[in-house]
């Protein structure tokens, strides 16, 4: 059934229903996705009057409605509805709660699909706990990565009958969940409109707050979310910092009037207030750009109403520095020093910070002179050089706050063992503002003895910078010079330790080792360039990458086992391995090189190539 209508309507349908699920699609340029979404949907075990489709088409440009309308007149389940296009899908889903008759219901996105037997699931677990919402595992599908990535906090494991709080339900404020609809419908629960991005998470919200409590499913992915690549989903396109204002106001809001106080309220308001998608979205540089004067100063006296109240200082200290600062200034209605901080949020620029030495702690000064404090800081760093000499390894790099132009009085390399976090502290050699580098930090260097790593295993390197009694640390290695070279290396003749850098880009060595850290991708296997008889032996000269190979073996046809040989490296890309006439006398052999790790590479001997001990000479450099 196909019908127009608009959204000017209210729940009227909240009494009871053969109907278990109402599945609601708001569904937009659609055209080649929908009929998937809608076929995934039949083929649930939920047929037979117990549930229902409606889609509502929300001014699609193509042809997503014609093909709605075909699949209702086929599909009894189905019910099609059309709106002028609202540009997000809060009144597309708000329609169809109106029209819902089911007992729950379910938010589907039009490109996306249900996996086999979720609805089933869902309305079982519902059922048997009474859960007012039922969360169910996310998965990604399609030609590329989604423009916002599933949530995954909340699905560590399955949880029944569970708070939306403790169990982390409250991090994922996606609609795409079973809701119990009279809990909807009783307490006017609806999508806000006027922005297209993050319109659910005040839906989510406020049915968590009237919800008895929440079950999670997170055995097998239930809903599949598909990546597009044509860039015309909403949430890729992105919204403006007005849009974004209001959808920061209305969370804020809807929390503030909601049921939850103290310690749980402030974990609810770290996402539209202290998180990276917070305050952080709007002040900086869009609220210079987009908002006049007069327009910035009524925005601050509206936020500063409605979050004074509502900023401790459990809640201040969960925001990164920038966070701190410009939810202080908002709190406290200063436009100059909201308008100074945005303005280095713009350039990338430091914020200045100022150092008190009799409390030994860092604050911020004000354009109207208050001092604020308590800061979260960063102690940034960056490798700019790696080497060994020896059984040592040196490291160079640079260290310091944002902000900061006084620089640490000490610091710092802390070797920490990953299993027993055992600590190795190492002064640094600190070289203060006269070679500061080009971020404002300050350089050092450190020599490393390997041996007193005494103990096998990974050890994680950390940089600690102590200004007075205040001191920071940070792991080290993952920012770092494009020159430092990231392959595994080796310190020791033999080997007793290997430097590397873990998947995050960190810095650790791993004594011992106790994992082999070579593929034969990087250890490389050279060839013969050729052989020349000298004295009594054969030398087979070979190029290629040495950098790993420590020594050599031979065989021969007639040989049960392959005997040690001389191997030569000339530096560069040029090496030796001297045949014993015991060896080559009989025929063709084989050479297999060694690695520091102890793995054997045979490599091809067969050439007949011969070369002078000139060419060798000039081959050896």
């Amino acid at each position: 059934m196909a019908e127009s209508t608009d959204t000017d309507q209210t729940f009227d349908n909240a009494g009871l229903s053969e109907i278990d699920v109402s599945v609601i699609i708001p569904a937009y340029n659609c055209e080649s996705l929908v009929e998937e979404t809608i076929r995934s949907v039949t083929s649930q075990e939920l047929l037979d009057q117990r549930l229902e489709i409606i889609a509502v088409d929300d001014g699609s440009t193509d042809a997503t409605f014609a093909v709605l309308s075909r699949l209702s007149q086929v599909i009894d389940e189905l019910t099609v509805y059309a709106i002028p296009n609202s540009g997000s899908a809060s009144a597309p889903r708000n329609l169809g709660l109106e029209h819902a008759r089911g007992r729950y219901v379910f938010f589907l996105d039009a490109d996306d699909k249900l996996a086999p037997h979720a609805l089933r699931r869902l309305v079982t677990v519902a059922d048997d706990t009474n859960s007012g919402v039922v969360l169910c595992k996310l998965g990604e599908f399609g030609p590329q990565k989604r423009a916002s990535n599933v949530p995954t906090q909340a699905f560590k494991k399955t949880v029944y009958e569970a708070d939306y709080i403790d169990s982390k339900a409250y991090t994922t404020l996606g609609a795409l969940k079973l809701y119990r609809r009279s809990i909807l419908a009783e307490n006017d629960i609806r999508f806000p409109l006027g922005y297209t991005i993050g319109e659910d998470q005040p839906f989510a919200m406020e049915a968590y707050f009237h919800s008895p409590h929440v079950s999670i499913l997170s055995d097998r992915v239930y809903y599949w979310a598909r990546g597009r690549d044509d860039g015309t989903n909403v949430t890729s396109q992105g919204q403006s910092a007005r849009k974004h204002y209001l959808k920061i106001k209305t969370l804020i809001k809807v929390i503030a009037d909601g049921p939850e106080t103290g310690s749980r309220r402030s974990i609810l308001l770290r996402r539209p207030l202290t998180a990276n998608a917070g305050v952080r979205t709007v002040f900086g540089k869009p609220w210079l750009l987009d908002f006049g004067r007069d327009e910035r100063q009524k925005m601050v006296a509206e936020f500063q109403e409605l979050i004074t109240p509502l900023w401790d200082d459990e809640l201040r200290a969960s925001g990164s520095l920038e966070s701190q600062l410009l939810i202080d200034q908002l709190a406290a209605g200063d436009i100059e020093s909201l308008e100074a901080i945005s303005n280095n949020m713009a350039n990338s620029e430091p914020i200045a910070l100022e150092f008190d030495e009799s409390a030994s702690q860092f604050y911020y000064r004000s354009a109207r002179g208050s001092r604020f404090d308590n800061l979260n800081l960063t102690l940034s760093t960056r490798g700019h050089a790696i080497w060994r000499t020896g059984n040592e390894l040196h490291v160079r790099g640079s260290l310091g706050i944002d902000g900061d132009s006084r620089g640490p009085d000490t610091a710092h390399m802390v070797w920490t063992h990953r299993r027993d976090s055992v600590d190795k502290r190492f002064a640094v050699d600190l070289t203060h503002s006269a070679s500061k580098d080009d971020s404002g930090r300050a350089q050092f260097d450190v020599a490393i003895p390997i041996d007193q790593l005494d103990r096998p295993g990974e050890w994680d390197a950390f940089v600690e910078a102590s200004w007075g009694s205040f001191t920071l640390s940070s792991r080290f290695g993952k920012s770092k010079s494009p020159s430092i070279n990231t392959s595994p290396a080796f310190v020791g003749s033999p080997v007793c330790a290997a430097v590397i850098y873990t998947r995050f880009g960190n810095l650790t060595v791993d004594v011992g080792p106790t994992q082999k850290y070579l593929s034969s991708g990087n250890s490389g296997v050279p060839e013969v360039a050729g052989k020349l008889t000298l004295f009594t032996n054969e030398v087979a000269t070979l190029r290629g990458d040495f950098e790993y190979l420590v020594g050599a073996k031979v065989q021969s046809s007639k040989s049960a086992q392959p005997i040690d040989a001389d191997f030569v490296n000339y530096g560069g890309n040029c090496a030796s391995v001297v045949v014993p006439r015991s060896i080559f006398k009989h025929g063709p052999y084989t050479i297999s090189l060694i690695d520091v790790e102890g793995t054997l590479h045979t490599i091809d001997a067969s050439t007949s190539k011969k070369i002078s001990l000139r060419e060798l000479r000039n081959e050896a450099g």
